[in-house]
């Protein structure tokens, strides 16, 4: 607690890197406690509004929240010509699934989120994210290990969308960035399939971001890195998409123009679609640098 202006303030630090931290203000802690699998600070932040921090970091905010989901999302549902069946891994807060759920195409969604608990107080508290997508009767939610119904399922998809944890050294989320995950999501796909994976900061992990880009290369013959700025993170944000076989740049202008326009998007409009892909010279000079490919044997980790 601190002293500001008279009134007492709580103030919660996020540290962004050894060498960066973020101060926020706390209006008011909706839910602060642990689950089987991580830390869960649901809060009011003066700048961001209600904002979700799992172990110390910010994961979204009512600020921006539709910026992340938008951009991790419809990329990869437009470049399918037709997609009817998703799956979602990861994901707690419900915003992926709720925008998957609005393109018309879609008779099946999947989400599978490890931790229940996390589940349980989103559906609570955080109806603004999810709003009710949890009961839309296309939707099915599976608690369990990501990585393992994948293995197991005899299902396949049209789009694949990782919403994950980053690849934190120590972490089960490193074996979910390597190449021998992305083959097996690659099996899973139907023969227009399409994945996506968010692939962390521009910013702050750069060579991460290289990285994972290079791993889903080396698996589908279509890759595209594309970003997206969101506040919350400080950070132009980053995302790899991978396609057995459209090249989200290839969709006819028409195609996109129509499917986008009957989204009702906050963010995602045609000409924000292609500025996603466009990276400034000097980023594209950094990607340049990093040549490695994340397999099960030598997996690319984030040091903090």
């Amino acid at each position: 607690m601190a002293e500001s202006q008279g009134y007492r303030v709580l103030w919660y630090t996020e540290w962004l890197s050894s060498q960066e931290a973020h101060i926020h203000a706390i209006k008011r802690i909706i839910f602060d406690g642990y689950t089987k699998y991580q830390r869960v600070t649901l809060a009011e932040t003066g700048s961001f509004g209600l904002t979700l921090f799992l172990d110390g970091y910010a994961q979204s905010s009512e600020y921006d929240e539709f910026v992340y989901h938008e951009a991790l999302v419809h990329p990869a549902m437009l470049t399918h010509p037709k997609p009817e069946k998703v799956l979602i891994i990861g994901g707690g807060e419900g915003a992926t699934l709720r925008e998957v759920l609005k393109h018309p195409t879609v008779k099946r969604a999947v989400m599978v989120d490890i931790d229940g608990e996390l589940l349980e107080i989103v559906k609570k508290y955080m109806v603004k994210w999810h709003q009710n997508c949890f009961n839309d009767p296309r939707a099915e939610v599976v608690v369990a290990d990501g990585k393992k119904y994948l293995e197991e399922t005899s299902e396949t998809f049209d789009v694949i969308i990782l919403d994950l944890t980053d690849p934190t050294k120590g972490t089960p989320g490193v074996q979910l960035y390597t190449k021998e995950f992305y083959e097996e999501i690659y099996d899973k796909l139907s023969k227009d399939g399409v994945m996506v994976t968010q692939a962390t900061s521009t910013r702050y992990n750069i060579d991460a971001f290289s990285v994972i880009n290079n791993t889903v290369a080396s698996v589908f013959p279509v890759e595209r890195p594309y970003k997206a700025h969101v506040a919350t993170f400080y950070s132009e944000w980053g995302f790899a998409l991978g396609s057995k076989s459209r090249d989200p740049l290839g969709i006819p202008r028409n195609e996109l123009s129509e499917r986008l326009g009957r989204l009702g998007l906050k963010f995602l409009d045609e000409e924000i679609f292609y500025h996603l892909f466009h990276f400034p010279r000097y980023l594209k000079e950094k990607m340049q640098q990093y040549k490695q490919i994340s397999t099960v044997a030598q997996p690319f980790q984030i040091e903090l």
